[in-house]
């Protein structure tokens, strides 16, 4: 009998889950999908797969697959992330302090407290965020500054040498 088209000792398909590195060293999960056999039998008109050939969109579930435990080991190396959770904390303890002295009841206070606490957090990470891209900005304008004079010295240096070497070259005659 002849052999079936749909085994193919080569196969195209990438992992569900591949790492790739970008230049600045750094590893990002990224989803890719396996290609879909498509139905090859030209004898049937029916399609056992209706999706075949189709891709979906990573879920929820694909996203928590990608969280490590060492995520969390470090969470506090990155950037902005300590000066975010120090001032969600003092936001919460000023705000549920506060709403306790004022007569409200400990639940409502600590959920008073857990809100400050995001808010804080968020806030202040949103803030640093901020001001880390103005500096990065500044520091690449004064590069570019720096640049800029490097090469007009350059350029000076250059037009001093040929006024010397044209000068020696008249007296040389």
């Amino acid at each position: 009998m002849a052999a079936d088209t749909r085994d193919s000792k080569t196969s195209n398909q990438s992992p569900a889950n591949a790492d790739t590195t970008v230049p600045n060293g750094k590893t990002y999960d990224t989803f890719s999908y396996p290609a879909t056999l498509e139905n090859k039998d030209s004898l049937s008109g029916a399609n056992p797969n209706p999706l075949a050939g189709r891709r979906t969109e990573p879920g929820i579930v694909d996203a928590l697959k990608t969280i490590k435990l060492e995520d969390f080991k470090e969470v506090h190396k990155k950037p902005c992330t300590r000066e975010g959770f120090l001032t969600g904390i003092g936001a919460a303890f000023a705000t549920g302090g506060v709403r306790v002295i004022l007569g409200a009841p400990v639940f409502t206070a600590c959920s008073w407290a857990v809100g400050a606490f995001a808010f804080g957090s968020f806030a202040m990470h949103e803030y640093c965020q901020a001001k880390r891209r103005r500096e990065k900005e500044g520091i690449q304008k004064v590069n570019v500054a720096l640049l800029e004079k490097k090469i007009k010295e350059e350029m000076k240096r250059e037009e001093i040498r040929k006024a010397r070497r044209k000068a020696k070259e008249e007296a040389d005659r």
